[in-house]
């Protein structure tokens, strides 16, 4: 029933081992899912999977620059992330009809980005863990190096950490890059108020899932974007025992019965 792909010894740099991509048949609507910065769909994976065991279809496939060398991911720009989402979602709308977009972290910023522009067959909207704003260890840096109008340079910084998890039991199977190219991390940084300035043209219904104790994107952004959504068709939880990987953090369970309990209302 599924089908992923799991990397290869070659493939260096990497924290956790397991499935990078996800995808899986059934009906529609497909859940188009758009995974983190640095990491794989094996930060949604516990939860996707359970999505596919309900009969959705799933494509989960890696953003570009992920999953091979961190060397990549320098290069990568939010637009060219934003143009390859766009060419799968509209191949799961012609091979579907329906489509349903799940973005996590970095991935919720392109689902909202092509929330924004409404494709045909877009039914739908997920963001998990929303980066419309990041914490201020993550901003400030960012903030002060472009103020200083200097071109970022290829400086990586160190992950302490494969994910931001409350419960450590899946922190294993999270398949990321040990560390953020800066110049990359800046692309994430930059998109978030240009994503914010069109949130209010987003029509479809929306889930909006966010972890109370998320170190990485603070769960006050979930209430922003629900009050500035041009939709009133709009959910909100927050996760009071989860942190900024809602898939797979303890509360996972319930994260995957909220999100199919959505996906049945759909129309």
């Amino acid at each position: 029933m599924f089908r992923n792909r799991e990397l290869t010894l070659q493939e260096q740099r990497m924290l956790g081992r397991g499935e990078a991509e996800f995808f899986a048949a059934g009906r529609a609507p497909c859940v188009v899912a758009f995974h983190g910065f640095g990491g794989t769909a094996a930060e949604l994976r516990p939860v996707l999977e359970e999505i596919a065991r309900a009969g959705y279809a799933v494509d989960a496939a890696l953003l570009k620059g992920h999953g091979t060398r961190v060397e990549d991911l320098q290069e990568a720009t939010f637009d060219g992330w934003v143009e390859a989402a766009r060419a799968r979602v509209a191949a799961e709308t012609a091979r579907h009809g329906r489509v349903v977009l799940l973005g996590f972290s970095l991935g919720s910023l392109i689902a909202m980005q092509l929330a924004s522009e409404r494709p045909a067959g877009l039914v739908g909207m997920i963001a998990m863990g929303n980066a419309l704003t990041v914490k201020p260890h993550t901003r400030w840096p960012l903030a002060l190096w472009e103020m200083s109008r200097r071109p970022m340079i290829d400086v990586y910084m160190l992950k302490p950490r494969a994910g931001d998890l409350v419960d450590q039991a899946l922190m294993e199977t999270l398949v990321t890059y040990d560390r953020h190219p800066l110049r990359s991390a800046r692309e994430v940084w930059l998109a978030g108020p240009r994503v914010r300035a069109g949130v209010g043209r987003i029509a479809c219904p929306t889930l909006v899932l966010h972890g109370r104790r998320d170190r990485v994107c603070s769960w006050r952004n979930a209430a922003w974007l629900a009050d500035h959504l041009g939709t009133r068709d709009v959910s909100v939880r927050l996760f009071e025992k989860s942190a900024h990987v809602l898939c797979c953090d303890g509360e996972r369970e319930d994260v995957a019965r909220e999100i199919i309990g959505w996906l049945g209302r759909l129309h």
